[in-house]
């Protein structure tokens, strides 16, 4: 994360799937979105706090992400 954004504010959705839970973490500045799949039985703070911390790792890496998209490559062919 950038050091500007000192709270992080996040949307937590939890959506049943059979026996098991999708737990999506969802930053409000960004958009950024990231699931974790859970047993029926977990721990509504626990699974929370894993998801926030999938969304925090994820933004962190875009940070740091260089400013090229296009991928630096010596090979020859077309990447699809």
């Amino acid at each position: 994360m950038s050091a500007d954004r000192e709270e992080l504010e996040v949307i937590i959705e939890t959506i049943r799937c059979g026996n098991s839970l999708k737990i999506s973490a969802i930053d409000v500045a960004t958009g950024t979105e990231v699931s974790i799949t859970a047993p029926l039985d977990v721990d509504e703070a626990y699974s929370h706090k894993i998801a926030t911390s999938k969304l925090e790792r994820r933004l962190a890496q875009a940070d740091n992400k260089p400013d090229s998209t296009k991928p630096e490559s010596t090979q020859k062919g077309v990447i699809v």
